[in-house]
């Protein structure tokens, strides 16, 4: 992890002595501890890691999380009470005046006990360089996404298989989660999205007792968490005889993403990708509108850092890795939205999510 470490440092417009993460408890855990510690288990709430310019990490650990903290290469120092995490705080800032700090994951109270361990610290926000490091994954996080974006897309194969007339959105949701975790899934990245009929035009709807019916749209968005890091994908049925608008909002969203996908390469602009997309959803007549961005980072959080999205700039790098999800949602009637994960190479990008994209009937 000491390259990690390193990278952090070199992104910074600062000069620090030192780095900090600190976590709360769930869910104020900062993801960006376990991308500088590698730890793959253990929740580690209360617990810390000390970064320093040579890439070396000290762990601060509660003695609950001693036998995950242990197998890692940090220096890891136990506490067993609150007093004894203060001393160690003390002692290992000790000599430290500028200390960056992660301020989009640090807690005010966690600030607090780590001024009062080391009075007088110069406390600097150094959170922009830690998300300009994470969004580009090194080669071992591209291959756990590969394999977290293989089980997704395997759960998207079987949708056909155990969908239904009849079935309520939170059985169908209930299904996702569980087959995601028989495929090797510690846990579904986020809630499952599981939006039948009218219901499909809400981008982020939470799984009712709505039930699926002939003619109606079934739109499922999930993903799942392999090893820490997520997967994302979003795929669209149709119950029954497919409508004309439907198939039109269909063919469009299809044809938006290809336009996007064919897009993406190194040294563009995220923005522009998201014009490209956007611009075939504008000249659908009368199916709808997409109101969010065409995609955004994906790592060991389900929105990593950076998105593609109108005046967001976002030079795109190689290994950044990026949903790429155009959608259109007509209120009171239903929505379509298409989602793979793409890694960005020199001249192109790689799609990492592999289900197929038929428009399929149910």
């Amino acid at each position: 992890m000491k390259d990690r470490v390193k990278r952090i440092f070199s992104n910074l417009t600062d000069n620090v002595d030192a780095i900090i993460l600190m976590n709360g408890e769930e869910p104020n855990v900062d993801l960006s501890f376990f991308y500088v510690t590698g730890y793959e288990s253990g929740l580690f709430e209360g617990c810390a890691a000390i970064l320093w310019p040579d890439g070396k990490s000290d762990v601060i650990s509660s003695a609950l999380e001693e036998s995950c903290a242990v197998g890692g290469d940090c220096q890891v120092m136990v506490y067993a009470k609150l007093a004894q995490r203060v001393q160690l705080l003390k002692e290992r800032l000790r000599g430290v005046r500028r200390l960056g700090i992660n301020g989009a994951g640090l807690s005010v109270s966690n600030l607090e006990e780590i001024k009062r361990a080391s009075p007088g610290i110069d406390a600097i926000d150094i959170s922009v360089a830690i998300e300009k490091t994470r969004i580009v994954k090194d080669d071992s996080e591209v291959e756990l996404i590969r394999d977290a974006c293989k089980i997704v897309s395997e759960v998207a194969d079987d949708i056909p298989d155990f969908l239904e007339v009849e079935m309520k959105e939170y059985e169908a949701a209930a299904e996702l989660s569980y087959k995601m975790q028989k495929k090797g899934a510690s846990s579904p990245s986020f809630e499952p999205i599981s939006s039948f009929g009218k219901n499909s035009a809400d981008p982020h709807h939470s799984p009712n007792a709505t039930v699926l019916r002939k003619g109606d749209f079934a739109l499922f968005d999930f993903g799942a968490k392999y090893r820490r890091y997520c997967s994302d994908i979003t795929r669209t049925f149709v119950a029954g005889k497919v409508s004309k608008r439907q198939r039109e909002m269909y063919e469009a969203v299809l044809e938006a993403q290809a336009t996007g996908l064919a897009t993406i390469r190194a040294g563009v602009n995220g923005k522009d990708v998201d014009a490209a997309a956007r611009s075939v959803i504008d000249e659908l007549k009368g199916g709808g509108t997409m109101p969010h961005s065409l995609g955004h980072g994906l790592g060991l959080s389900i929105h990593d850092g950076g998105r593609m999205a109108p005046g967001v700039d976002l030079p795109l790098k190689k290994n950044m890795i990026l949903t790429v999800e155009p959608g259109v949602y007509a209120p009171g009637y239903g929505g379509v939205r298409i989602e793979d994960v793409v890694c960005v190479k020199e001249n192109g990008c790689e799609i990492l999510t592999s289900a197929s994209k038929n428009l399929t009937v149910i």
